[in-house]
């Protein structure tokens, strides 16, 4: 029997373009997957009320063509404005762009 070898880098990588077009646009937008009292709290907690600048992070994120991209722009944005990656509310937000890429998974 024939294995396939993976990289460590190749393991947790979610390709778009590795679906079928129908598949690839199948990606659940990230404005469905937040509740309107969660998007309250995150644009109070992570942004001081400023409902734009968390309406530009969501339209970076809607970008990202991967899980991995999107953990970058997270990890970029946390450390940007000083938020503690590991903290209640972030580890949320993180889980709720995760879903988007994995939705069946259960273990969030």
């Amino acid at each position: 029997m024939l294995l396939r070898k993976f990289e460590d880098n190749e393991n947790f990588i979610v390709k778009r373009t590795a679906h079928t077009g129908q598949e690839a646009d199948k990606l659940q937008s990230l404005a469905s997957l937040i509740a309107p009292e969660q998007r309250q709290r995150l644009v109070h907690k992570f942004f001081d009320d400023d409902q734009t600048s968390f309406e530009n992070l969501l339209l970076q994120l809607e970008a990202a063509l991967s899980w991995s991209a999107a953990h970058r722009m997270l990890e970029q944005h946390f450390a940007e404005r000083q938020i503690n990656p590991y903290g209640d509310e972030a580890i949320r937000f993180s889980n709720l762009v995760y879903k988007r890429y994995f939705p069946k998974d259960e273990l969030i």
